[in-house]
């Protein structure tokens, strides 16, 4: 009998043990939460940026949110960074708005722009040949419909270039499958994307020239962290963190193959230039 009453005395020690160890990990301190939206340059960045932060041994989480909710989350301490604030002329109003919370850190990735993309075997080479060529197009083209700005900045170009094409608006996916079964069967398809964008690279699509210069260019990613985050390492490396527009349409190419933070640690092992920027 005692020994019965041992073994229970002792499982019901084990068990708390194990609890208290369970309890410790479900509320394991996060030393940085990485905001971002579900777009795959903004997704890929914050990918790039916790694998960076955890090799110096930190915890890190990736939120991901709409554009709206991710600036409100960082002005109440909600997620602590985000990579993906588009400066000067797409997103300085919502950092207007929360300018009182927040330190804009600057530039990570420069000289991104909005523009309607073909693809590469298509002989037009400017927007106002869409008229001209407007068969070869089915006087259409698509855009995701996320992307609120070039939606804006699409309608005000055919407006100015008096294109008389029909704007498709479709989701990311959508967008995706589009444009594969366009280059599949030799189809020109015109798309208007903003950079960096991962099909431009996966896809061989050229931007053509608007000449009268509708589209946003020389739009800035800007790091934006809570002006209350206080881990001067961490801030530090994210303070650094940079990546061109090359080798982030890269590795969004790489994680539409495979979308795990293995992908990531691979493609930076082969591109130490990145890493080498943060020390």
């Amino acid at each position: 009998m005692k020994k019965v009453i041992i073994i229970i005395i002792c499982l019901t020690l084990l068990i708390g043990c194990m609890g208290i160890e369970n309890r410790d990990a479900t509320n394991k301190e996060i030393d940085i939460r990485i905001g971002c939206t579900t777009y795959p340059s903004s997704y890929a960045q914050a990918l790039l940026l916790s694998v960076l932060i955890e090799r110096q041994g930190y915890s890190v989480e990736i939120i991901q949110e709409d554009i709206n909710n991710m600036y409100t989350s960082l002005s109440e301490g909600k997620t602590d960074v985000m990579l993906s604030s588009f400066i000067p002329s797409i997103d300085s109003y919502r950092i207007s708005n929360i300018a009182d919370s927040v330190i804009d850190l600057g530039s990570n990735c420069r000289n991104l722009s909005n523009g309607i993309y073909v693809p590469n075997y298509s002989l037009a080479g400017f927007i106002s040949e869409l008229d001209f060529y407007e068969e070869e197009f089915r006087k259409t083209i698509y855009v995701c419909k996320e992307s609120n700005i070039t939606i804006d900045e699409t309608v005000k170009m055919m407006e100015t270039y008096d294109i008389q094409y029909e704007l498709v608006e479709v989701d990311y996916n959508q967008l995706d499958s589009i444009v594969s079964e366009s280059i599949e069967s030799n189809e020109w398809i015109a798309v208007a994307l903003w950079t960096p964008n991962g099909k431009i690279d996966k896809y061989n699509l050229r931007k053509l020239k608007d000449t009268k210069k509708v589209y946003t260019n020389n739009i800035d990613a800007h790091t934006i962290i809570n002006s209350n985050y206080n881990n001067d390492e961490i801030q530090s490396i994210v303070d650094k963190f940079y990546i061109r527009d090359n080798e982030l349409n890269e590795l969004i190419n790489k994680l539409y193959q495979n979308n795990n933070k293995k992908t990531v640690i691979k493609w930076l092992d082969n591109n130490l230039q990145v890493l080498n920027r943060i020390n």
